[in-house]
């Protein structure tokens, strides 16, 4: 076969159109360049007011000259992360409280706006009557953020473990910095504290720092561990403030061991004319785990003291299913964990209170305090309620970080 020969004439029509088209691709190659450039620009200057208007929020607590300065940080560092996009903008920021911030919340718009010089688009400008208004792009951007008023409650074990574990020594100063993260005046705080009873020892209030400063630093940590009342006295310190649609509900729960003590009217023996309220347990069934005391104490639910009560009951109203009603450690521990679960759901469903959940030492009990959380990692995990998080102190020396760690999830929630 023969290929057929190409006439000069058709040579000539291919050069031509070639002529036409490769200058024309380049063209388009060039501004798909420049456009890509303004793509990046705007996407960084995005990432920055964004970063700049959360670190704003978080840092309002300090005034807002302060937290301005931290925005302004804050966008400077987000846009230089990404080289190359030339001199960072200044940004402009507005602080209001009216529409359309939600009346009761502070809001604060960041708006910036950057000028990239085109390479190709350039070119442009050369057509007849285009002018030079190719020659420059100008991408401008704005977010605003609102800061919430929260309500929180922070639920704190003191029990004995914590002489042992360096807790008692730690947690005051965890505490203190955690809470100057808060406005007060804006958010409301109230802290409890549990061991063989629980204790209210500051209801809420929006002048909340230096009572919980003085309370935490005269806590005696001694007796058992009774979950349940904590956290039961937090969902009803809450309570006491109204829920508007800006509130955000927080309740704060650490500890540093298992759920060891339950509070229940119990049979005792010899049998009086009626049954007798106790708070009974003290003592966990721990996997793997040290063993600091043995028994069932009886111990008066107001205050925990246990010396010389004595109920010798052999068995208990045990709520959770399938569970033995035999009056033991083992069974007081997993009966006490279940009741402290059932606590935070409803806390979680009916009430709208996001919980954060603060583990110390390594032989936590893990998967309840991401149970209580609605931890994504916990197996209950249910994506229909509100989901905070777990976070565990190996040591002491790591309680200061981690309760940051929550104040910073926390300022996060309120800064929407």
């Amino acid at each position: 076969m023969r290929h057929p020969k190409i006439k000069p004439s058709e040579r000539g029509q291919v050069l031509a159109l070639l002529a036409i088209l490769i200058p024309m691709l380049i063209v388009f190659v060039g501004i798909a360049i420049d456009l890509g450039e303004a793509y990046v620009t705007k996407t960084t200057l995005s990432k920055s007011v964004d970063a700049a208007a959360l670190a704003a929020m978080r840092n309002l607590n300090q005034g807002q000259t302060a937290a301005t300065a931290d925005a302004k940080n804050a966008f400077t560092a987000n846009f230089q992360s990404v080289p190359g996009l030339g001199t960072v903008p200044t940004p402009t920021i507005t602080w209001f409280t009216t529409a359309p911030c939600i009346a009761g919340n502070t809001c604060v718009t960041i708006s910036a706006t950057a000028t990239i010089n085109t390479t190709f688009l350039a070119v442009l400008s050369l057509m007849p009557g285009v002018g030079s208004s190719f020659n420059t792009q100008t991408i401008s951007v704005s977010a605003t953020a609102q800061r919430n008023p929260l309500v929180m409650s922070l639920v704190l074990d003191r029990s004995g473990s914590m002489n042992n574990n360096g807790g008692a020594a730690a947690l005051p100063g965890a505490v203190t910095n955690f809470i100057n993260y808060f406005d007060q005046g804006v958010d409301n705080v109230a802290e409890i504290s549990f061991s063989g009873a629980d204790k209210i020892d500051v209801n809420m209030t929006s002048t909340f720092i230096s009572p919980i400063t003085n309370a935490v630093e005269s806590m005696a940590f001694s007796g058992g561990t009774y979950a349940q009342g904590g956290l039961f006295d937090g969902d009803a310190q809450i309570l006491t403030q109204p829920k508007t649609p800006n509130i955000i509900r927080v309740a704060v729960f650490f500890t540093d061991g298992y759920a060891n003590t339950n509070n229940d009217n119990l049979q005792c023996n010899p049998a009086p004319a009626k049954a007798v309220n106790w708070n009974y347990g003290g003592c966990a069934d721990t996997p793997g785990g040290v063993v600091e005391c043995t028994g069932v104490f009886f111990m008066n639910p107001s205050d925990g003291s246990w010396s010389g009560n004595t109920c010798n009951a052999s068995t208990f109203p045990v709520q959770k299913p399938g569970q033995s009603n035999q009056l033991n450690a083992v069974n007081i521990t997993a009966d006490a964990t279940y009741r402290t679960e059932q606590l935070a759901t409803k806390m979680r469903t009916t009430d709208q209170i996001t919980i954060y959940s603060i583990g110390l030492g390594n032989l936590i009990n893990k998967p309840y305090l991401q149970d209580i959380a609605n931890d994504p990692n916990a197996a209950t995990y249910d994506a229909s309620q509100p989901q905070g998080e777990a976070v565990f102190a190996p040591t002491a020396a790591q309680l200061d970080s981690v309760f940051q760690t929550i104040a910073s999830k926390v300022l996060l929630r309120l800064s929407q």
